[in-house]
Order: structure tokens, then sequence, then C-alpha cells
């Protein structure tokens, strides 16, 4: 329970400690291109198979019994309430909350975070503020950009193989268009950014030992972050889907 406690106040402490703003900035920059921009290809990739493999499934569901729009319809909402934000954080979890969790761990045995306080340089400002602060910032992009990706190719997959032209498949996304589904999208995106750059942060810092106790953080880091993301995941649906 104590640990629990802690990893929860982690956080809050780490983006409330006081240093200079131009070490948390110049971090801030170049966390934000390591997860953004080093991810795109990664979140391109996903996002378009994500878009074919949905599209076949629901075309494969509903083509005998409901209007072609309503494939758009499906594909659009499942992709904007659950599978874009869903996915999006899994895939910058596995690659990037493991590395926080390395770097930040082979720092701790190396004695360098040390240094850092030795030198009156707050461990937490430097290295843990910039790295939530540029999650919140990249990972609600990265789902929008997955969710735009995915749309583009289920819609150019159904018009080649399922003769639902491009058009009819966006009529069916914005027609019914909730803008809760959208929004939520994204609030679910902040909410797993922040935590899952808070989990491989914090496990980082309870390294100690050697380089088993690093590769044991970072796959600690990415196990709880899933949990995390699955938890807040269900928690939204309750709250604005029930």
């Amino acid at each position: 329970m104590a640990q629990l406690i802690e990893f929860l106040v982690f956080p809050f402490r780490s983006v409330f400690s006081s240093g200079r703003g131009s070490q948390t900035y110049e971090r801030f920059i170049e966390h934000a291109y390591e997860i953004g921009v080093n991810s795109i290809p990664l979140i391109l990739i996903v996002g378009a198979f994500l878009g074919l493999v949905t599209t076949v499934q629901t075309s494969y569901q509903i083509s005998s019994m409901f209007p072609k729009y309503f494939l758009g319809l499906t594909v659009g909402r499942m992709m904007m309430i659950e599978l874009g934000p869903v996915l999006t954080a899994l895939s910058i979890t596995g690659r990037c909350v493991s590395a926080f969790a390395a770097e930040i761990g082979t720092m701790k045995i190396s004695e360098q975070i040390d240094a850092l306080r030795v030198m009156k340089i707050s461990p937490e400002n430097y290295l843990v503020k910039p790295r939530i602060l540029a999650m919140l910032l990249v990972l609600p992009l990265l789902n929008a950009i997955m969710i735009t990706v995915s749309l583009l190719a289920g819609a150019i997959f159904a018009q080649i193989f399922f003769q639902s032209n491009i058009a009819t498949f966006f009529y069916g996304i914005t027609h019914p268009f909730f803008p809760r589904d959208f929004w939520v999208s994204f609030v679910k995106s902040i909410f797993f950014a922040f935590w899952i750059a808070s989990a491989g942060s914090y496990f980082g810092f309870q390294v100690s030992g050697g380089a088993k106790q690093v590769g044991r953080a970072s796959t600690n880091a990415v196990v709880i972050s899933t949990v995390v993301i699955l938890i807040l995941d269900f928690t939204a649906a309750i709250l604005f889907f029930k």
C-alpha cells in the first residue's frame, strides 16, 4: 500500500518540483521530439493496419444487415472512442516508457542522479517533469494521427474491396456525429499520457543494483503502464458512456 501511495504521489511531486525553467524547457523539447517525431512511422503503420483490420471485420459483421454508410459509422466510432487512444498509448508504452525507465535507472546506478543533487539540480525537475509534459503534449497529437490514418486506410480499402465509396464511408463517420466521441478520445489520451510517463520515470528511480535491475524496471514500467491504460479506459467507459 505504501508503494502504491508513493507511485500515485510521485508524478504530482515531480510536476510541481522547483528548478530552473530553462532546464525543463530544453529537456521538454528533446523528449517531445523523441516521443513525437520519432514515433510517427510506428503510428502510421499501426494506424493503417488497424484501419484495414477494423474495416474488414466490421464489413463481415454488418454487410448483409445495414446500409453501406454504417461501415464508416461503426469504424469511425470504434476508432475515436476506443481503439485510437488505447492503441496509441500502448504503442508509445512499448516504444518510449521502457526507455524512460532504462535511462533513469542507468543514471541511478551510475550515481548521475546523486551528482545532480550535489549540483543542486532537482532530479524530478530535470528528468521527470519534462518527460511528463512532453508526453501530455505529444500523445493526443499522435492519437489524432492514428485515427486519421486508420480512417483513410479503412475508406480506401472499403472502396476497393467492398464497393463502398469513400464519400459513403465518410458520410457514415459524420452522420450522426457526436462531439462527445471526439473529445473523450483526447481526454483519455491526456490521462494515459500523464500516467504512462509517470510509470516509466517512477520505476527508473526505484532501480538499485546493476543491469538486471534496470531490465526489470523497464519490464515493470511497461506492465504497469499497460494495466493503468486498461483501468483508465474502463473508468472512462463507465463515466462517459454508461
